[in-house]
This record gives C-alpha cells, sequence and structure tokens, in this order.
C-alpha cells in the first residue's frame, strides 16, 4: 500500500451566489504520497485554488461551505477539526506559498520579524534561537547577504527575493506537506526556473511533500511526479507524470498538451488552441463540462457526466474509453 500523507475524498467546497449555488470543487478525489510532488493543472477558475484553500481551511464561510467529503491529513480528517487546531497544523505540518509574495507579507514589518513570528508560533525556541534559524532559512533558500536582508523590509527585496522568503516562512518548521498555489507566475522566466530548482532540492533535503499547483505544463514537467488535470470543479485525468506527457488521453488534456510550442517543430505553423471558453459555473452544461469544446463529444456527452474511470493505468472522465462509448458508434 503507497504511504499517503494526504488523501482527499469526494470534497464539495461550494459557494452560494446571488446567481445561484456555484460548485468549484465538485466531488474531487486524490492523493498526495510522502516526498512526492503532485501537479494539478488547469484553466483559470477551475478550481484548483479553491482545493488548496479547502484543504488549509481558509475557504471563506459564508458564501464558501464544505457540503461533503473527506481531507485526511496523516489519517485525520481536516474537515472535523477545530479552528485551534487547524492553527496548529497551518504553518506547522502544512505550509502554504502563495502566488503574489507581496500580498502575503507585511509591508510594515521586516523579513526578521516575520520570519520569527512564524518559528516562535510553533517552535519553543528564545528570540536570539528564532533569529538565528531565520538568518539560516534564508541562506537555506540562497538568499545573498542573509543577515543584511533579515532586517529589511518586503518593498527592499526584488519579486523573486520576496518568493524565496516565502519558501523560507514556509520551510522554517519543517512542514511534512507544502502547498505551492501558482508560486512563479508573477516572476520572469530565469527567476521561475530558480525557483523551480530551490523547491525540488529542498524537498529532496527535507522529505517534503508537495503540491504544485499552476496552468504552466512547462513548470509541472519540471516538478511533478503525478499530475491531476481539473476542468470547472472536477478531476478529468489523473497520471503520472510521464504518461500525461508520452500520452494525454482527456480530449482537455491533449489540447493543453497541442498548446505547448516545440522547438523541434514548425515554427511557421500557428501555435493550437483549445476553442470556446471554460462554462460558467452558473451555467453548466447538462452532461460533460467539457462537451461544448471537444471535437468528439457525441450525444451521450451531451446528456451525462462521464464517470472518472480507471484507463490504461490511471483514471480518466470520458467516454470514449467506455462500453457506452462503443455502443453509440454502433
Amino acid at each position: 500500500m503507497e504511504d499517503k500523507i494526504l488523501e482527499v475524498r469526494n470534497l464539495k467546497t461550494y459557494f452560494r451566489t446571488d446567481a445561484g449555488l456555484v460548485k468549484a470543487v465538485n466531488d474531487v478525489s486524490f492523493s498526495v504520497e510522502r516526498g512526492k510532488t503532485l501537479g494539478i493543472v488547469g484553466e483559470s477558475g477551475c478550481g484548483k485554488s479553491i482545493t488548496s484553500l479547502s484543504i488549509m481551511q481558509l475557504v471563506e464561510t459564508p458564501p464558501g461551505r464544505y457540503e461533503g467529503g473527506e481531507i485526511l491529513f496523516d489519517g485525520e480528517d481536516l474537515l472535523k477539526m477545530s479552528e485551534n487546531q487547524m492553527r496548529e497544523i497551518r504553518g506547522n505540518k502544512i505550509a502554504m506559498i502563495f502566488q503574489e509574495p507581496m500580498t502575503s507579507l507585511n509591508p510594515v514589518f521586516t523579513i526578521g520579524q516575520q520570519l520569527m513570528e512564524a518559528i516562535l508560533l510553533h517552535e519553543k525556541a528564545t528570540k536570539q534561537q528564532a533569529r538565528e534559524k531565520g538568518i539560516e532559512m534564508l541562506k537555506k533558500v540562497k538568499i545573498p547577504l542573509a543577515e543584511k536582508r533579515f532586517d529589511e523590509y518586503p518593498h527592499q527585496l526584488s519579486g523573486g527575493m520576496r518568493q524565496r522568503v516565502m519558501i523560507a516562512m514556509a520551510l522554517c518548521c519543517n512542514p511534512q506537506l507544502l502547498i505551492c498555489d501558482e508560486p512563479t507566475t508573477a516572476l520572469d522566466v530565469t527567476i521561475q526556473a530558480q525557483i523551480l530548482d530551490l523547491i525540488n532540492e529542498l524537498k529532496e533535503e527535507t522529505g517534503t511533500s508537495v503540491m504544485m499547483i499552476t496552468h504552466d505544463l512547462g513548470v509541472i514537467a519540471e516538478v511533478a511526479d503525478d499530475v491531476m488535470v481539473m476542468y470547472a470543479g472536477k478531476v478529468v485525468e489523473h497520471a503520472t507524470c510521464d504518461q500525461i506527457f508520452d500520452e494525454p488521453l482527456h480530449p482537455y488534456t491533449s489540447g493543453l498538451m497541442s498548446c505547448i510550442p516545440r522547438l523541434d517543430g514548425d515554427d511557421t505553423k500557428e501555435l493550437s488552441v483549445i476553442e470556446g471558453m471554460v462554462p460558467s459555473y452558473d451555467d453548466m452544461p447538462e452532461g460533460c463540462a467539457f462537451c461544448p469544446r471537444c471535437p468528439y463529444a457525441k450525444e451521450i456527452c451531451r446528456k451525462q457526466m462521464p464517470e472518472l474511470e480507471e484507463v490504461k493505468g490511471r483514471r480518466v472522465r470520458c467516454f470514449r474509453y467506455t462500453k457506452e462509448w462503443e455502443e453509440s458508434a454502433k
């Protein structure tokens, strides 16, 4: 049996709005193995970030609400924990790096004060010990002149440096799970590569499991062991990284893959695009959510939502690999 640090079962996170019920995360199940990286990929609005916020119990309620499911961390259901119990887990056992560090770091406190706060909150340490550990963490994430940076304010650091500070802050209490929500989106390509290398290095050193949330398949190729593709609040494909890149099975995954520019391809050929838009949550199709954009869609796709089935050693939500599809072709 695989050793899983996190197991999410049939998670449903809904929002009640003036326009109606929004099923942002709709019956999602997945797991993260110890010491491995799970990549979660999909377009904006597919439910990736709400999934991560649900794990951290940071969804604002109301309008959000956990309608069902389980989030098992080390065998314990986080959805059944009190706010005080979650405070013990957040930052200590599960840490999160957000997309834009400038909005996560407090502009009126120094980098050092914020690092020390995280350490003193979860560890029995003196202020001097917390300062020493904070400087050590800045060195670990390869920030030059760590002692000097420790006493500087967020606005005095570049975007890449601030993101390194966020990684240092997330890892200062040796979490078992690190959730990265689009951690490289606001950074230029060179800094992106450095941050991804750093996350990989620290994962190898500490044995921390990682959930990498992104819309960028290049990031997934760089860091992920397994990949979960989401669309309109549901998982449409879950496979190893090699399987996703070698043979994507779901039409949406194939569409994402074909949008990637290739160095060995014809540079005069236009890039492929997935026609149409992600459907609005208050106007979902009756059947498969991807049906209006799918080149293979049949009548059965318009009327029914396919189940997530085992196909070729991975899970896929598509009628093309079912008996119903074969029967509809007769």
